[in-house]
């Protein structure tokens, strides 16, 4: 009967009465039950508000028997007091002098006091503890203005983290927050390693969804200056940027903005429909390939773009000075005092390299390299100029016949190799050594008619043997490419071996042929430094350096799209002997001015005896005395 019973309809149970009885004694006890989870599961404080109650409750009843066995000529309150001051302090008891009931009715209210004490320490210890926990895990609101917020979080973000600390030396408390998937606490212990030292920035990590607009919120990321978007898939960063279109921030009364990398051209046009001007795409697909084949051609080139899209060497600036305005681009570039001129800002177009003879107005901003935005100057009276020293002649291409060996092989191979055309003279040759056969055959189609020969050898890349086997009289560069493959740190591994054996026949047979080299992971740098190399591309790093240079100054972007597109002016190193005599003390203003007078920008040189940052120096000061030699060139802005 009772097991038939609890599935009776609730008419059918007016027939049996206990039965009735019993199910709604049921169901009142279940909805206790339910009212007493409910109550407890709300947290910390209702706990504490039920053991006040228990508390209460205790005193209260408690406290009234004992007012009945009491001896003593009290009022009830006064009994209820020293209930109340007996649970709080056990140490009370000694002091009762009174019938055994009542001394009884106080020890209970002693243990009751001792138990709801444990059990208050209890739940407040927990209660912390599961603060503390919610607290690591990075959930809680953030409070702050015009910060930084970086959304993502991967291998790129300790590099925007470390240029970011560099910018913000001279602000006075910056804020960075850091909305990643991973927990605060993991977050945190990853970025230490990778970056020593925060200096005066602050850092603060949340952990949620960068395409929940919830979590975006939680990031302040109404109030923030800027944001910047580390994803390395272009559909990641379009649904981020649609997550941030449903806050504030692109609202019509914000003046913050969204940096990110794009890697491909078409996604652009969709990312700035969604963010109504308040995008700066950095788009890479063919720069960074453009950089390294540059590089590759030129050792010591990805020092100068170190240097340029670095905060902790000299940087781009905006500079505008009164007693500029009427002067030429020429005599402007003279003039200037610890900085070296590069292009200028006119009607909102930036122009690097512009004609030499056109005149500053009131309205032209100069874009200058300097150490800093108040480093910059205008010097009273011109620096010295030896014409005596300058070598004339007109503008000289870069283009030469070269003999590069190009060994290793990835997915940017090919391409990299494209961006060499230009710049190489036919009858050059380029001897590729690859583990495997995979893009030999496109690579004959580059440049069908440019008569640059191609040569193929199949065999392991790092292997001493393979390497001996290869004729290096004649070969003016070799590139180390890394090897394709998942494993990042492995083919870097790859790429040491290969620089220690190609040093090893170097010291053998006595040549000197500049090495470059790709890393793919960035903690490899020093390690691959270590074995001597005349100069290597990081490519995120440097694309993340950019990336951070244009989160701070959006303007930055222009400069940057000009100078790395092919049309335009492009950075060289050209031969100190093409501009000044070598050999002799000249001053650096002489190195401008004759660099000018080729329809070119000098921005500073490379001395290949000079071992820090691969022998450049940018900006150096106009009035030094310098005296270049065999093998040192000058850096140049150029139209080549």
């Amino acid at each position: 009967m009772n097991g038939f019973s609890a599935n009776l309809p609730t008419k059918l149970l007016i027939f049996f009465p206990e039965e009735t009885e019993r199910v709604y004694s049921m169901k009142w006890k279940q909805k206790l039950q339910y009212r007493f989870d409910r109550f407890i599961a709300k947290g910390t404080m209702s706990l504490v508000l039920m053991l006040f109650l228990i508390t209460l409750i205790s005193v209260l009843v408690i406290g009234g028997i004992a007012f009945l066995f009491s001896s003593a000529e009290s009022s009830v309150f006064h009994v209820w007091w020293i209930g109340f001051m007996q649970t709080l302090d056990a140490g009370n008891l000694s002091g009762v002098d009174d019938s055994f009931s009542y001394t009884l009715m106080m020890v209970i209210l002693t243990l009751t006091g001792i138990f709801i004490t444990s059990m208050l320490i209890s739940i407040l210890t927990s209660g912390l503890e599961a603060k503390l926990a919610r607290l690591q895990k990075g959930t809680s609101l953030v409070m702050e203005k015009n910060h930084t917020l970086i959304l993502g979080w991967n291998d790129n973000v300790p590099v925007i983290i470390s240029q970011l600390i560099l910018a913000n030396l001279n602000v006075k408390r910056p804020v960075i927050v850091i909305l990643s998937t991973e927990e605060a606490m993991e977050t945190m212990t990853s970025l230490k390693q990778s970056v020593r030292g925060f200096r005066n920035t602050e850092i603060i990590i949340r952990t949620g969804n960068i395409h929940d607009a919830n979590d975006l919120r939680m990031c302040a990321i109404d109030d923030a200056r800027s944001v910047i978007i580390s994803e390395e898939d272009d559909a990641d960063t379009i649904k981020t940027l649609l997550a941030i279109k449903q806050t504030a921030f692109f609202g019509t009364s914000h003046s913050g903005f969204v940096t990110s990398i794009i890697h491909h051209h078409k996604n652009i046009r969709v990312a700035e429909r969604i963010c109504n001007g308040q995008l700066e795409p950095i788009h890479l697909e063919d720069t960074m390939n453009r950089i390294m084949a540059q590089t590759c051609l030129q050792p010591g080139l990805s020092f100068v773009y170190k240097n340029l899209f670095d905060f902790e060497g000299e940087e781009i600036y905006f500079f505008r000075h009164p007693s500029l305005v009427g002067l030429s681009v020429r005599e402007a570039a003279i003039r200037l005092k610890d900085a070296t001129l590069m292009g200028w800002l006119r009607d909102g177009i930036i122009s690097i390299n512009p004609p030499k003879d056109a005149l500053l107005g009131e309205s032209d901003l100069l874009i200058v390299l300097s150490e800093d935005d108040d480093t910059a100057g205008v010097r009273e009276t011109p620096s010295l100029i030896d014409e005596a020293l300058m070598v004339s002649g007109p503008h000289r291409p870069s283009r030469s016949r070269r003999a590069i060996l190009a060994i290793g092989y990835n997915e940017t191979t090919l391409d990299v190799i494209r961006e060499m055309g230009p710049y190489l003279e036919p009858g050059s040759v380029i001897t590729m050594l690859s583990m495997a056969n995979t893009g030999f055959g496109d690579v004959e189609h580059l440049f069908p008619d440019k008569g640059i020969e191609f040569r193929f050898r199949q065999g392991l890349t790092y292997d001493m043997e393979t390497l001996e086997s290869f004729d290096y009289a004649g070969l003016d560069t070799i590139i180390v490419f890394s090897n394709g493959g998942e494993d990042g740190d492995h083919a870097d591994s790859e790429t040491l071996l290969t620089v220690l054996n190609l040093k090893e026949i170097e010291r053998e047979r006595g040549f000197d042929i500049p090495i470059i080299i790709e890393i793919n992971v960035n903690k490899n740098e020093a390690t691959l430094q270590y074995a001597s190399v005349d100069d290597f591309i990081i490519s995120n790093v440097l694309s993340n350096r950019m990336l951070t240079q244009v989160a701070e100054n959006r303007k930055l972007n222009q400069v940057f799209n000009e100078l790395l597109s092919p049309e335009g002016s492009e950075i060289y190193l050209k031969p100190a002997s093409w501009y000044v005599k070598t050999n002799t003390p000249v001053t650096f203003a002489t190195v401008i001015e004759s660099a000018l007078r080729k329809d070119e920008i000098a921005i500073g040189y490379k001395q290949k005896n000079r071992v820090e940052d691969g022998g450049i120096v940018i900006n150096p000061d106009h009035s030094d005395l310098l005296t270049f030699g065999e093998g040192d060139c000058i850096v140049i802005i150029a139209e080549d």
